[in-house]
C-alpha cells in the first residue's frame, strides 16, 4: 500500500550494482534539489491564486518524479531539462505515467481548500518516489541549514562508491570545480 492509498506491485531491487547505485543516489538527489523547488514554486502558485501556473509546474515536478522511479530500472541518469532527447518516463509504469498526469491536471481549479487538497497529493506522490529509494529516515530539506549540511554528507557517502564503479557524481560540477 503506498501513502496514496493505491495498491502497487512490489517492484524487485535492480540486480545491476550500478543502477542501484543510480537509483538511490542520483535519486535521492534529484529529490532533493528539482522535485523539492518545484514543489515550493507550486505552492507558492496555488497561494498566490494561480492556478495556471501551479499547473505547469505540477507537471515538470510530476515528470521529474517520475523519472526518479524510473532510475530503479532503465530511466536515464542524465537529466537535461532541456534536452528533446530525455524521456522522463523511460522505465515507469504506464499506470504510474498515467495517474502523474491526471494529478498535474487536477490543478487547474486548484484554489482555496480544493488547492490546498491538490497540493497534499502532491506532496504524497513525491513521498511515494521517495518511499522507494528505500532510505530509513525521511530525506533532509536542503533548502534549510541543517538539511544542506545533511545533504552535503548524502553526497560525500555515495561519492566514492558511484566513482568506483564509473557512473558521475551527485552535485553539479559548477559547485565542486575551483573558480580559478
Amino acid at each position: 500500500m503506498t501513502h496514496t492509498g493505491t495498491t502497487r506491485t512490489p517492484v524487485p531491487a535492480p540486480a545491476d550494482l550500478r543502477r542501484l547505485l543510480a537509483f538511490r543516489a542520483h535519486g535521492a538527489a534529484r529529490l532533493l534539489l528539482g522535485c523539492r523547488a518545484r514543489l515550493e514554486d507550486i505552492e507558492g502558485a496555488v497561494a498566490g491564486g494561480q492556478p495556471e501556473v501551479a499547473v505547469l509546474m505540477a507537471y515538470d515536478l510530476v515528470q521529474f518524479s517520475l523519472s526518479v522511479r524510473g532510475l530503479r530500472t532503465e530511466g536515464e541518469l542524465s537529466y537535461g531539462r532541456d534536452e528533446a532527447a530525455f524521456d522522463p518516463f523511460a522505465g515507469v509504469p504506464a499506470e504510474d505515467v498515467e495517474a502523474g498526469l491526471l494529478l498535474a491536471a487536477e490543478g487547474a481549479g486548484a484554489t482555496g481548500p480544493r488547492g490546498e487538497e491538490w497540493l497534499e497529493r502532491l506532496r504524497a506522490h513525491l513521498h511515494d518516489t521517495e518511499q522507494l529509494l528505500g532510505y530509513g529516515e525521511p530525506l533532509p530539506d536542503v533548502r534549510s541549514g541543517s538539511g544542506l549540511m545533511k545533504g552535503f554528507r548524502l553526497a560525500r557517502t555515495w561519492q566514492p562508491h558511484l566513482e568506483r564503479v564509473g557512473l558521475p557524481g551527485l552535485l553539479p560540477s559548477a559547485w565542486t570545480r575551483r573558480a580559478d
